[in-house]
């Protein structure tokens, strides 16, 4: 069975002969790094291109496919990375990969698909990380990654350590990779990817837990049964000892599922409390140093902190809750606009800061006054007033619309200079106080907005869903955050659910302060 996967989902891997492939608009050539733990290629043979096409276990066939025998892998091998550059041999041909249509593929010895991965791009990358091949145990998985390098295969390796006699294309302040636990670097690239690991490794040890604990359980339920099956026998002492033998057994075994369950846990706080300092700001902690310390650099990052998870049988086990970003869709924060207030603070702070080379302007619209607090001291990256009458509203969307087609025909005509600055557009109020096709051309900037750089935050309610059909549209396409209630999220490796507990931003005045002062520089 085919596995569509997304980024930062992983698969585990029936076949150990496997044929990878990618196409694209773009003429592309693709390649392979063999890597170890820390992602580093484990010498310049373990890097098989085009002028390059064998190491043990990978081959790259004259049709653009890469074979892999991965029990003939390197053992030193933690790792292969799958990768796609634009084509240099192309004549005239484009100097990016094309923003949509890139697909990556992962196919048994038979040419039976395994895996489709189809990856997102922001549209300025000439290479990308597709796939990862790793070892897990005595077995191999695969993760979607969709990494790009705007400096194309020659950054690309370089950040992985191959050494080119061609200079990678220079990015503006790049920020090193720094070391993590056990010595493991943190690359602000791979941040998200970071995070959904350890969000993997807690579901899989919650759900290691949780059949333990069943298992018990049902093999006390079924001995208990069996002793009382014969009346005759059933109130004698030698049944209540052989319960209580039973009851014993079953707390032995959950005693020992908690003990590990525990250590595991503990493990996974300890490296949440490493990291955090490391995180860059859109998917680190308010309490981390990475917002009081000064920003040294602009390395884009790929993630977005929406909050925790927990489950309500885990005890004390909390793991960060991540979004690839950019968001492909907006985030509909629902519940009473000054409730929600401190959600959406949180929400914009992270997305305001996930792409600092290329800062967003906000647009706000805020009827009740709610959001106050949090735009007073931003006034600096207002795009435009905020809108604080719903007479205004209506001009205020229809003008967003309009930026938005025209950069749309700008980007299609290659004029790059004609499309706007990124824009993050947050709705408060909704649907009151909205005219009647003001919810068209939300849904408008919603399916349009994020190829130009334009992200949605919309607060409020969804009272009017059943009676107007452009908010019923919104309620279907939005990601919904509720400020109150119990969002559930399933994991994609357990299916076992967790509850998630939006991040707000910071109760303390002072804190709050010095968390809104680092988006504006001061």
């Amino acid at each position: 069975m085919t596995v569509h996967l997304v980024p930062g989902q992983n698969a585990p891997l029936p076949s150990r002969e496997l044929r990878f492939r990618a196409v694209d608009a773009t003429p592309i050539d693709v390649s392979a790094l063999i890597v170890d733990g820390d992602l580093r290629t484990l010498s310049a043979d373990h890097f098989v291109f085009y002028n390059q096409r064998r190491a043990a276990g990978v081959e790259l066939d004259a049709d653009g496919t890469v074979r892999l025998q991965l029990d003939e892998v390197d053992a030193a091998a933690a790792a292969v990375l799958c990768v796609v550059s634009v084509d240099p041999a192309s004549p005239n041909g484009p100097a990016t990969l094309a923003r949509e249509g890139l697909t990556a593929t992962l196919a048994d010895e038979n040419g039976v698909p395994l895996v489709v991965f189809d990856i997102p791009l922001v549209g300025s990358e000439a290479a990308a990380i597709c796939l990862e091949i790793y070892r897990r145990g005595t077995g191999w998985k695969v993760r979607a990654v969709g990494q790009g390098y705007d400096g194309g295969l020659a950054e690309l390796v370089t950040r992985h350590g191959v050494e080119v006699d061609e200079p990678a294309h220079p990015v503006a302040e790049e920020v090193p990779a720094t070391p993590g636990p056990a010595g493991i670097p943190l690359d602000p690239a791979h941040s998200f990817e970071r995070a959904w690991m350890i969000f993997e490794d807690a579901a899989r040890s919650a759900a290691s837990f949780r059949s333990s604990r069943d298992y018990a359980q049902a093999r006390l339920d079924d001995e208990l049964s069996e002793s009382v099956a014969d009346p005759s026998t059933r109130n004698s002492p030698a049944v209540v000892q052989s319960q209580a033998r039973a009851q014993g057994r079953c707390d032995a075994l959950v005693a020992e599922a908690q003990r590990k369950f525990d250590g595991e846990t503990a493990q996974l706080a300890d490296e949440l409390r490493a990291i955090d300092p490391l995180l860059p700001r859109s998917l680190a902690t308010f309490e981390s140093a990475a917002w009081t310390s000064p920003v040294t650099g602009s390395a884009v990052t790929d993630g977005l902190r929406l909050g925790e998870l927990s489950a309500p049988d885990l005890g004390e086990l909390r793991v960060p809750f991540c979004v690839h970003y950019p968001l492909g869709r907006p985030l509909w924060i629902v519940g009473d606009p000054a409730e929600a207030a401190p959600v959406v603070a949180a929400l914009a702070a992270r997305m305001l800061v996930a792409s600092p080379a290329a800062a967003q302007r906000l647009e706000v619209v805020d009827l009740s006054g709610s959001l106050r607090t949090f735009t007073e001291p931003l006034g600096a990256l207002l795009a435009s007033p905020v809108v604080t009458s719903a007479s205004d509203v209506t001009a205020r969307l229809t003008a967003l619309s309009e930026s938005v087609d025209l950069a749309e025909m700008a980007a299609r005509s290659g004029i790059r200079d004609a499309v706007p600055e990124p824009r993050l557009v947050i709705l408060g109020d909704f649907p009151h106080g909205y005219g009647t096709e003001d919810a068209a051309r939300i849904v408008h900037l919603a399916d349009h907005g994020p190829a130009v750089g334009t992200s949605l935050i919309i607060v409020g309610d969804s009272a009017s869903a059943d009676s107007d059909p452009g908010v019923a549209v919104l309620e279907r396409i939005a990601q919904q955050v509720p400020t109150s209630g119990v969002l559930t999220v399933s994991d994609p490796w357990t299916g076992n659910d967790w509850i998630l507990t939006p991040d707000r931003l910071p109760d303390h005045p002072l804190h709050r302060a010095s968390v809104l002062d680092s988006l504006t520089g001061q």
